[in-house]
């Protein structure tokens, strides 16, 4: 009787088409290319006419402003036709984290004090555009909560996006502006001459009688370092994040050599999307003692969930 019953529950699952779990409670993407796609935020889009004077203003308060004919097209004519301005702006760490603007110039550690993106399109036409050299400006709220040293030394960077990260896509870097007007005044940063893509407001950290050191990181259920895995550190001892984008031997993520002070303190936030296309995420608060190797678990989760967990470690 055991074995008739055994077998007709057998028969009841296969007509059911067999037993199966439940799938996670996560968010699916394509890549982690795609997940960004999502994660970016919005931007600010203001049409303009740019024969006169615009200014164009986003809701935290990042303004660019120009002179009237300050665009040009590809071959370097003045633009009469009206111009779309889209202003993306990241004013705080958690902000830099979900548009994918680490604080680092040439592998060294930047106190950043916000950033931005602004782009021009020909409304009619749809081409891209650029700013005439020294005709626009910007004001920037800084938001990050830097020293009072750190915020009066801050100068413009300009973004470099011709890098890619470990997964082959576009990060950008920063490289400091050397011509050029910039002033802080009551928390806000103003500079004269930006340009077209990426600007921040930062300062290069220096390590005067700190040593050096460098530390990898790696995910759990994480094997291939080069796909679908992101791995950064939120500095706690001034406003900054890192992203790790070199893949080493081990295999893991690992920061440039002599990058990091030693006694650093701050959080690694890892994300991953698996071979399921699920969504995975993980923190792991770290002191760097040197050399360290530091291990993120990850479990599965929704977008809004990795975005509030994020929000969460900067407020």
């Amino acid at each position: 009787m055991s074995i008739i019953f055994s077998l007709a529950i057998y028969n009841c699952d296969e007509a059911d088409g067999g037993s199966s779990q439940s799938p996670p409670d996560a968010s699916t993407f394509i890549s982690i290319e795609d997940l960004r796609n999502s994660l970016k935020p919005d931007p600010h889009v203001q049409t303009v006419d740019p024969s006169g004077n615009f200014t164009v203003e986003g809701p935290d308060g990042t303004t660019i402003s120009c002179i009237g004919n300050s665009i040009l097209d590809s071959s370097g004519n003045t633009v009469s036709d009206d111009v779309i301005i889209s202003l993306y702006e990241f004013n705080t760490l958690d902000e830099m984290i979900l548009a994918k603007a680490p604080t680092t110039s040439n592998g060294n550690l930047l106190v950043s004090g916000g950033s931005f993106e602004v782009t021009a399109e020909n409304a009619t036409t749809g081409e891209e555009l650029e700013f005439n050299p020294w005709s626009c400006s910007c004001l920037l709220n800084i938001q990050t909560n830097p020293s009072t040293t750190h915020q009066n030394q801050m100068v413009l960077f300009d973004g470099n996006t011709n890098n890619l990260d470990n997964n082959g896509q576009q990060v950008v870097d920063w490289n400091m502006v050397t011509q050029g007007e910039f002033s802080v005044a009551d928390g806000v940063f103003q500079a004269w001459g930006i340009d077209i893509g990426f600007s921040n407001c930062d300062v290069l950290y220096e390590m005067a009688g700190e040593n050096g050191t460098q530390f990898e990181a790696t995910v759990t259920g994480v094997t291939d370092y080069s796909s679908n895995v992101e791995v950064w550190l939120i500095i706690d001892d001034f406003p900054s994040v890192v992203m790790l984008t070199t893949v080493n031997s081990t295999p893991a993520l690992e920061t440039y050599a002599g990058s990091i002070p030693t006694g650093l303190n701050g959080t690694l936030v890892g994300i991953h999307i698996d071979d399921d296309s699920y969504l995975n995420f993980g923190v792991l608060p770290i002191t760097v003692a040197g050399d360290d190797s530091f291990n993120i678990d990850v479990d599965y989760g929704t977008e809004a969930e990795l975005v509030a967990l994020v929000e969460s470690l900067v407020n």
